[in-house]
């Protein structure tokens, strides 16, 4: 009698073992379930960075903060405009690099993230330094500058084997910084600006007519400036300059 009784408690705490690990299993099939994310929600989650972060050294010992978007063969550098920072280039840089080139943006000194006091008459040298940079990674590159950064990218073109410069809305002279010789730049060359930005569409003119070819001008309707003219979805600026990078490939 004892004998059968100690048997059936032994089957009693099978089937109670038996239960309970069949409870433990589904929760955690639950659990997983709940920490899976649904398909919908699945496709809006971080994706990772867009861009990788470098260091750029300037000439004179001045450290640049930039980012590169894309991996394509051909490079493009972009400088920016006063008072902003490479933040208002990241929807151009994210446009071409989609084209498959490979985009570099940076704070000039003193801006953003980078190094040193804001010096302007001073910023050819982090553009030299930053076209230098991504063309040891890419085969060849292009460089483009939105107002004082077109000033930039036209002394950059003067100074390094480049395959095309962008001026956007650069003026003739601002705080110091001029372009240097734009009549000696052999690089095809592309300026652009708003009608009703008055001197920025003079000094295109002015440049247009001083440089050699291969050259172009576009002056656009309204009266935007410099990285402005591409956050104007009707302007038409990012597909003049993605068209002209493509015919000067």
């Amino acid at each position: 009698m004892k004998l059968w009784r100690s048997k059936f408690a032994l089957f009693l705490l099978g089937l109670i073992l038996i239960a309970s690990g069949c409870r433990q299993q589904k929760d955690t099939a639950d659990t997983s379930k709940q920490l899976e994310p649904p398909p919908a929600m699945a496709s809006k989650l971080p994706q990772g960075p867009r861009f990788r972060k470098i260091k750029i050294v300037t000439e004179d010992n001045i450290g640049l903060k930039g980012r590169i978007f894309g991996r394509g063969k051909v490079g493009i550098v972009l400088a920016h405009m006063y008072p902003a920072d490479q933040s208002s280039w990241v929807s151009t840089a994210k446009k071409l690099s989609a084209l498959n080139y490979r985009v570099l943006t940076f704070d000039f000194r003193g801006y953003g993230l980078s190094e040193g006091t804001k010096n302007i008459p001073q910023i050819d040298k982090d553009m030299l330094a930053a076209a230098k940079t991504l063309q040891k990674e890419t085969e060849k590159i292009y460089v483009i500058g939105a107002s004082m950064g077109g000033i930039a990218a036209l002394n950059t073109a003067l100074k390094l084997d480049v395959s095309g410069v962008v001026s956007l809305s650069a003026p003739s002279e601002f705080m110091g910084l001029k372009p240097e010789n734009i009549k000696e730049i052999t690089a095809p060359k592309l300026f652009l600006a708003s009608a009703g930005d008055g001197k920025a569409a003079e000094s295109a003119r002015v440049f247009y007519e001083q440089a050699r070819e291969p050259r172009e001008i576009e002056i656009l309707p309204g009266n935007k400036h410099g990285t402005n003219i591409l956050r104007d979805q009707n302007s038409g600026a990012f597909e003049l300059i993605a068209n002209w990078l493509e015919r000067h490939k």
